[in-house]
């Protein structure tokens, strides 16, 4: 095994929990403590949300909105934990579906799949503090 050789560090933020983060960033290009996902597009000041269309999806109505205001471009980075958190989200959901079916769009009491959402909804909820 190599040893990777490190370029340079650099101080982010994560924009999941705000936590102040060290990457370092070797010579290959990986990033060690920190996820990097590209840039996004942020609105800042003043402006609101227009409505420029609407569409059907699966039966139901989404409207598609752009901000009119000065939007800024920042980079997108996650702490290790944030990652990792929405990785096993991110599974648990996959297996529900996999053994109890898509989340039902109305709770209905003594159904088994709604049920499981609602025991995934809990686990959730209490993982980020919620409950």
């Amino acid at each position: 095994m190599t040893k990777r050789k490190n370029i340079r560090k650099i101080n982010r933020k994560c924009l999941v929990c705000g936590k102040k983060i060290l990457v370092r960033v070797y010579q290959d290009g990986y990033c060690r403590n920190g996820q990097y996902f590209g840039t996004i597009e942020v609105p800042i000041g003043k402006g609101e949300y227009k409505k420029i269309r609407t569409t059907r999806i699966v039966g139901r109505k989404i409207d598609f909105a752009e901000w009119t205001g000065k939007k800024k471009e920042v980079e997108y980075w996650e702490c290790n934990a944030c990652f990792e958190e929405s990785a096993h989200e991110c599974w648990l959901e996959q297996i529900l579906e996999k053994l109890y079916g898509e989340k039902c769009k109305d709770y209905e009491k003594g159904c088994a799949c709604c049920q499981a959402w609602s025991v995934y909804d809990t686990i959730i909820d209490h993982n980020r503090g919620r409950l």
